[in-house]
């Protein structure tokens, strides 16, 4: 069967970088920094990206393109073209595995999407005057209880991708990721200029640009090493999480690139893009926080409770507050896109499915799955998994041990059992061969460093479980 291809450098470019930026950078990232000291959360985040990051996207897109295949028979064909024998249950499990991840990250995503439309829609009637209240947080609160509310939003955006993977790769993923990254970037730029006129705004840059070197263990009684480093494995994880690495979306957008791709290139400007978007969120969320005396380190409802009070306070706020979503929710279902992917492609593959049906049937799952979680999570059906109701289970399942191991059991055997063939993938499209030093830091970082470092995540979450 002949493989979509994307069609032009760029279209892959924003495609992956879709892919990666999500509600991770624009709603996750800057909570995460309001909750951990602002500045010395950037800089440990920064030194994570392209320290580890980049190099795991790297070498993800490199298997991607080596294996020519689906999640599940792309090992096992991996590890042919380099002359290695893996057994048929390794890539089975990995790619289970990776399969797993997607379907309850989908399950839990398709619920905050659907937040990210419900307020676009809320704050676009706000803005003329008809329907909808202001955003506030007893707005959030009947929102977060309403099972039919937030099974009709969510409903809507799961149908709105599938309509668009229906098209294809280059039809579909590639030509909307082409109109909506760009659209994306414009709108970031200009909130970001917008919230710098609001008077004590430079606070708020402040706090995020300016560590405060407490918050990484350097205190005036002397260095705490377990504040260091509780502080550097959240930005770990959340450098993994925000570039989407716990998924199967850049392995089989990898596998769609053709040789005369510059990966080493194009992953550059992969990351940088992911990164510039989660910088400039930081850029518009904390100094609107500070400009009115907020707390920033308010958690998950700062997007969706602090700011719109913001918004309300400010001038042309109504505007604001409806492009702020705007984005957001461009951010989000270009994730989505990248999230139904993989197991559309692996029906296509593996039992022979028009591309159709296969969406079709990924869309009906994704949908059956969110139902199920928020006839938990709205308390419809009282349904817990260690005290915990199914959203709250599978978030913390998925963003602090699945996609973690998965991470790991896939850097192991990129490292120790395809290094050689990634390597090569790499240099095709590239005009020079990767330096001696840089085939070596890869493989030692794949080998040691990643491994000690998703392990130490493991240890870590595990540890916060049982303290709760």
């Amino acid at each position: 069967m002949q493989r979509d291809l994307w069609s032009s450098k760029i279209g892959f470019i924003l495609a992956t970088a879709g892919s990666a930026i999500g509600l991770g950078n624009i709603w996750r990232f800057p909570y995460l920094a309001g909750q951990n000291g602002g500045g010395a959360f950037l800089i440990l985040y920064l030194i994570s990206v392209f320290g580890l990051g980049y190099f795991l996207l790297l070498s993800k897109l490199a298997f991607g393109r080596l294996a020519e295949s689906n999640l599940i028979d792309g090992f096992e064909t991996a590890a042919q073209k380099v002359g290695k024998s893996f057994s048929k249950n390794y890539g089975r499990f990995a790619g289970s595995l990776t399969l797993l991840n997607t379907t309850l990250v989908a399950s839990i995503y398709l619920i905050v999407i659907g937040w990210t439309l419900f307020y676009t829609v809320n704050s676009f009637s706000y803005l003329l005057n008809i329907g909808f209240k202001a955003p506030d947080k007893t707005v959030f609160e009947t929102l977060t209880t309403s099972f039919t509310e937030q099974f009709l939003w969510g409903s809507l955006c799961a149908i709105s991708t599938g309509l668009i993977l229906m098209r294809g790769v280059k039809k579909g993923i590639e030509k909307m990721s082409l109109i909506l990254m760009p659209l994306l970037f414009i709108l970031l730029i200009f909130m970001m200029i917008r919230i710098f006129l609001i008077p004590n705004a430079l606070e708020g840059i402040k706090f995020f640009l300016i560590p405060d070197w407490s918050h990484m263990g350097f205190k005036e009684t002397g260095f705490e090493f377990k504040t260091f480093a509780d502080l550097f494995l959240k930005a770990l994880g959340q450098a993994i999480y925000s570039l989407s690495m716990g998924l199967g979306a850049i392995f089989i957008y990898g596998s769609y690139l053709s040789k005369k791709e510059n990966i080493l290139k194009s992953t550059k400007q992969i990351v940088l893009l992911d990164t510039f978007v989660a910088f400039i969120a930081g850029l518009i969320v904390l100094p609107a926080v500070f400009a009115f005396n907020l707390e920033p380190n308010a958690g998950p409802t700062l997007t969706f409770i602090t700011l719109p009070f913001v918004f309300q306070k400010i001038w042309g706020g109504a505007f604001f507050m409806f492009l702020f979503f705007l984005l957001l929710f461009i951010a989000a279902l270009t994730s989505l896109i990248s999230i139904y992917e993989p197991p559309v492609n692996l029906l296509i593959e593996k039992a022979k499915m028009s591309r159709k049906k296969a969406v079709t049937l990924v869309t009906i799952a994704n949908m059956i799955g969110a139902l199920i979680v928020l006839l938990s999570f709205t308390n419809v059906l009282d349904i817990k998994v260690l005290k915990m109701d199914l959203f709250n289970f599978f978030d913390t399942l998925t963003g602090t041990f699945t996609m973690t191991f998965t991470v790991l059991f896939i850097s192991l055997f990129m490292g120790w059992g395809i290094s050689t063939g990634l390597i090569h993938s790499l240099s095709l499209g590239s005009p020079k061969a990767p330096s001696k030093f840089f085939r070596r830091y890869l493989r030692f970082t794949l080998r040691f460093t990643a491994p000690i470092v998703l392990i130490l995540l493991l240890v870590n979450g595990v540890i916060s479980l049982v303290e709760k």
